[in-house]
């Protein structure tokens, strides 16, 4: 994808507007993610800041083009469960090293939620009530319904490519709450950095896996896995198995991922 300033230009911004803080939220396929702050371009900005997750591309080029055409993918999408792109800073298409700002949801991953919860499990850990867990999955599913039926520039169809409990943010620190789908920028050709176990079968038997396209069916069968993740409080799938093993795992009836004894057999 050949992206131009054009495509960004109502999100430019110079970068005294975008501050990023030492306070680093993770990394990820393109780059490291820090809480930072945006200022609106006002005489009073420093008084109406607001907070931001700002992503800044590892130094290479191919990482920087990569959180560019996720930055043009993002400001394509409006919906209320997909994380909103809110900068792009016009050193971007200059500098080696390109930063956007995306809206902040102060309640971390879901992911995040369940290690706290097992961190806390027998002491003030609230229970988890699978309602919640639905809940959460509802969005998610809304999200991907609104992806998936969107088109590009170029008609195309459009996935995420990274559906796990460690993309779904939440809009505050207790489950009964707002979640949103974010990251965008995990192409299929990051070789080792890509969420084998998440994936579906067509991609993981592929002998080179860099040919392969991501489509919204794939997005379907790694909801699927999340939903698995959700039902046993944030367990990473596939745990210690290789690629091999995985692959074995698709012919069994449950592929690999057993039903966690106190999940209810409807859900």
């Amino acid at each position: 994808m050949k992206l131009s300033i054009i495509e960004l230009a109502h999100l430019l911004v110079d970068d005294m507007f975008i501050e990023l803080t030492d306070s680093k939220l993770g990394q990820g396929a393109v780059g490291f993610v820090f809480k930072g702050y945006v200022f609106p371009r006002t005489q009073t900005r420093f008084k109406q800041k607001v907070f931001a997750a700002v992503k800044m591309s590892y130094p290479m080029p191919q990482k920087s083009m990569g959180l560019l055409e996720e930055a043009y993918r993002m400001s394509k999408l409006n919906h209320p469960h997909i994380v909103k792109l809110i900068a792009v800073s016009k050193l971007s298409f200059q500098a080696f090293r390109p930063m956007i700002a995306m809206e902040w949801l102060p309640g971390g991953s879901l992911a995040e939620y369940f290690r706290e919860h097992i961190r806390k499990r027998g002491n003030d850990a609230p229970p988890v009530y699978v309602r919640d867990i639905v809940d959460i999955l509802r969005q998610v599913g809304e999200a991907l319904k609104y992806l998936h039926e969107s088109r590009d520039a170029a008609g195309n169809e459009i996935s995420h490519g990274d559906i796990a409990a460690r993309n779904v943010l939440l809009t505050s620190t207790k489950l009964q709450c707002k979640a949103k789908l974010g990251d965008f920028g995990l192409p299929l050709d990051f070789g080792p950095r890509l969420p084998i176990p998440w994936l579906p079968p067509e991609i993981v038997s592929c002998l080179d896996r860099t040919r392969i396209q991501h489509r919204p069916e794939s997005d379907v069968w790694m909801f699927g896995v999340l939903g698995w993740e959700c039902a046993t409080l944030g367990a990473e799938p596939h745990y210690q198995r290789t690629v091999d093993e995985i692959q074995q795992c698709f012919t069994w009836p449950d592929r690999g991922l057993h039903r966690p004894p106190s999940c209810p057999l409807d859900l």
